[in-house]
């Protein structure tokens, strides 16, 4: 298999008339990975289409003009001279060098078995990304319609509780002006029309915040499917470098989103309280898909290497490599506590994503009657802290537990109706963090990363 991408992201094979076209489409390909820059950016810069740009990074000899303009796009300024000069003098030898003979088809060992083995390779690969890449489509679709769907019950929900509103004031003159006859039925009945309202009214509330928070989470993976569709596009690309046809072309066309017919709100109770249960019913549903796609998302691919993988996914804690965002002098530490931890990977994996949000930092704790100047201790839990925040940090880590303690005030209800199933609510240590989290398996991390984001931006 040819080298992979600085990325991360394969190539396909080259299929080169000689050495020196193929040291050519190598040393331009290193320049493309170097750049950090997908073929469609690149063919857009150098206005040239997609598979004419495949080809010639796949072994065919480039014009001048393509190297002048691939070199431009790709290479810092102060190295472009000498880059370019070297690819036009490889430019000169694979013009005027006879193309290799065609390998002995008798010989099964010839060189072409060499090639044959690496275009199987490569062609195995295509398959196996061309499914991710439907598959993603399909995600993006199922993202796009629950997102709709949040959308169309807030706007509901908004008008419902607008009504009802209007309808509880109409209720409270109505008994206000009854009550200053004798006890009757008819004030009876307003009173029972008036409770049945106010509890329609908090449930309306409460599925609007439901529904709200839906459309926050759609909103997140909408920009992450998109980036990964951004990225097996692109892996696609360079797989097929050379081809004239694109598998983007050819993709399985995706079934139109059915409509959600939602019924106006009616100010009668029994109509309302039908609205609700739709309302409660298509925030299950969407809770359940986006659970679902956040798990498959973040579920690693053995196939498919990640761009610049950020996480420390299947990494063993006793590696060389730094726990994220905790300072040098804690470092030992925090290491010692997770060699007693349950689950240390996740807490690591816990560590990396919230240590690369903005302005976020892992601080130890400052012991009382500690003397001026002494390290803070690093031996018990770290604070995860928002810089500038006027709060004390939006969690509290405990290694050698792998769980997590959050400044939120969330009801078991509320965490149920958000998807924090596995998280608990506390009733003792700080009354700002009242809901905690322990890391068992990827589920309770995806859970725990979405509570701190709560918590970060409450912060």
């Amino acid at each position: 298999m040819t080298p992979k991408a600085g990325g991360g992201r394969p190539w396909g094979p080259i299929r080169a008339e000689n050495p020196a076209a193929r040291k050519l489409a190598e040393t331009l390909r290193r320049n493309v990975d170097e750049s950090g820059k997908t073929l469609a950016v690149l063919g857009g810069e150098i206005s040239m289409s997609k598979a004419q740009t495949g080809a010639y990074l796949a072994g065919k000899v480039p014009t001048q003009a393509f190297i002048a303009a691939l070199i431009k796009a790709t290479v810092r300024p102060e190295l472009r001279v000498r880059r370019q000069d070297e690819a036009l003098a490889l430019r000169e030898q694979a013009v005027h060098r006879a193309p290799r003979p065609a390998p002995d088809v008798s010989v099964v060992a010839g060189p072409g078995a060499g090639y044959a083995v690496e275009l199987a390779a490569a062609q195995a690969r295509q398959i196996e990304t061309y499914d991710r890449l439907t598959r993603t489509l399909e995600q993006r679709a199922e993202v796009e319609r629950t997102k709709n769907n949040s959308d169309k019950l807030v706007m509901v929900l908004l008008n419902m509780i607008h009504q009802l509103d209007r309808r509880v004031t109409s209720l409270v003159e109505e008994r206000d002006q009854l009550r200053s006859r004798p006890r009757s039925e008819a004030l009876e009945d307003a009173e029972r029309k008036l409770a049945r309202a106010e509890e329609q009214e908090q449930r309306a509330r409460a599925e609007l915040r439901r529904a709200e928070e839906k459309q926050r989470q759609a909103e997140t993976l909408e920009a992450r499917v998109a980036d990964e569709l951004r990225r097996l596009t692109d892996e696609l690309d360079r797989l097929r470098a050379g081809d004239t046809t694109s598998p983007i072309d050819t993709l399985p066309a995706l079934a139109d989103a059915p409509q959600e017919h939602h019924a106006s709100a009616d100010p009668v109770g029994d109509d309302i309280d039908a609205v609700l249960a739709r309302a409660s019913q298509v925030n299950d549903e969407d809770n359940t898909t986006l659970n679902r796609l956040t798990n498959e998302l973040n579920e690693p691919t053995a196939e498919v290497v990640q761009d610049n993988p950020a996480d420390l996914a299947g990494r063993s804690v006793s590696a060389a490599s730094p726990l994220p965002g905790v300072p040098d002098e804690g470092q030992e530490a925090v290491r010692a506590l997770l060699r007693r931890s349950p689950a240390p990977d996740l807490f690591v994996r816990f560590l990396a994503e919230a240590t690369r949000w903005e302005n976020v930092q892992v601080h130890g704790i400052k012991r009382q009657n500690a003397k001026p100047g002494a390290p803070l201790d690093y031996s018990g839990y770290l604070r995860l802290r928002r810089q500038g925040s006027q709060f004390g940090g939006f969690a509290y880590v405990y290694a050698e537990h792998s769980s997590i303690n959050l400044r939120l005030h969330h009801t078991r209800e509320q965490l149920d109706a958000i998807g924090a199933t596995r998280a608990r609510t506390r009733n003792t240590g700080h009354r700002a963090y009242r809901v905690s989290i322990d890391l068992t398996d990827k589920t309770s991390l995806t859970q725990a990363i979405h509570l701190a984001t709560l918590a970060y931006d409450a912060t």
